[in-house]
């Protein structure tokens, strides 16, 4: 070890980097080589024993030179690995638990055996490395995780053609959904001047403030979550913009949420959800042509014009209309379209392609 009694710094310098690979998402084998070359050693493991998610053990690895292989000449496991390590080299390890005993970390690091042998200085580093792993990636997965969730949220959102913006405490943009984007480009109805949202109608645009600057005081003083909406005009003519401006309960204290103090939620009426056909099939048990004419009956078309764009007669979709009646438990038009909008098939359509 490089380390001494005196340098408290350098030690936690050295811990910094550490931290740092970790939280950037770099491989385990990144903070690894880190160790590996502090303890001027061969190589460096961390075994994983998740007793919690998946039951299984995970083995990370710094390179190493030499190919290990069994008698035969195939590649060994990772556990055999370890043994061959532990063989053939001076071992020195330490084990990390979780106080909620949903994993074990064990550091391993191994020097040739006539290297220096590891003091008791490098085993107590050792085992401050090791809690310093395990709880980098107990944060990093939890961190996944949230980013997974987020994007799934954002995803069903998006779908749903519900923009979402969120604002920090002064008022101004931190982040906006890809829907929201999409609506703010547009700049009909509401827009983005100086990092702020502003309706583009001026008498409009003082009501919008208004509702805005209240959100932001419930957030401020956690007093509530009272939504105000508001209706506002797109210069195109088209239906108005539907706004819904809300405060975030609780981020003051929340670290995670600081910055964030207010969400404002749009949604455009003219923009309708897309319906994929092989889905709307699935889902309602329908032929390859009946779940044609629904998606097209559910895209705002006659059933005249649904046929004529099928290239059928209007006697087919007739009966393709009864049939899909029959199998749904319907007798109307409108219950069909309300029946494929309100169900899930909405969640999972892609780009737009003909049924």
């Amino acid at each position: 070890m490089t380390f001494h009694a005196r340098s408290i710094v350098e030690f936690g310098h050295f811990l910094n980097r550490v931290s740092d690979s970790l939280m950037n998402g770099k491989p385990l084998r990144t903070p690894l080589e880190l160790i590996r070359e502090q303890f001027d050693a061969y190589a460096a493991v961390l075994v994983i024993e998740d007793r919690l998610r998946t039951g299984e053990t995970y083995y990370a690895f710094t390179e190493i030179d030499e190919m290990m292989t069994d008698t035969a000449g195939a590649a060994l496991t990772r556990p055999a690995q370890l043994a061959y390590l532990s063989e053939r080299c001076q071992p020195m390890s330490a084990t990390y638990v979780p106080t909620d005993d949903t994993a074990r970390y064990t550091l391993w690091v191994f020097r040739d055996r006539s290297d220096t042998k590891f003091d008791d200085d490098a085993a107590s580093v050792c085992e401050i490395l090791v809690s310093q792993l395990a709880r980098g990636v107990e944060t990093s997965w939890r961190m996944g995780a949230t980013e997974v969730e987020r994007r799934l949220y954002s995803d069903v959102m998006d779908k749903l053609y519900v923009g979402v913006v969120i604002l920090d405490h002064s008022g101004k943009i931190v982040r906006a959904s890809d829907a929201a984007t999409r609506l703010l480009e547009a700049r009909d109805g509401l827009q983005i001047q100086g990092n702020k949202l502003r309706a583009t109608s001026a008498k409009e645009d003082r009501d919008f403030q208004t509702a805005v600057k209240a959100a932001l005081q419930m957030a401020a003083d956690d007093a509530g979550t009272t939504s105000r909406g508001l209706s506002l005009t797109k210069q195109s003519g088209s239906r108005n913009l539907g706004v819904i401006v809300r405060p975030i309960r609780g981020s003051k204290d929340n670290a995670a949420a600081a910055n964030s103090a207010v969400a404002v939620y749009i949604r455009d009426p003219e923009a309708n959800p897309e319906v994929e056909g092989e889905l709307v099939r699935q889902l309602f048990d329908l032929t390859p042509a009946e779940a044609a004419v629904a998606r097209r009956l559910t895209a705002g078309l006659s059933l005249e014009d649904a046929a004529t764009s099928l290239d059928i007669s209007r006697n087919t979709a007739r009966a393709h209309l009864r049939s899909i009646f029959s199998k749904s438990g319907i007798t109307r038009q409108t219950e069909l379209v309300r029946l494929v909008l309100n169900s899930a098939v909405i969640l999972g359509h892609g780009p737009r392609q003909a049924a």
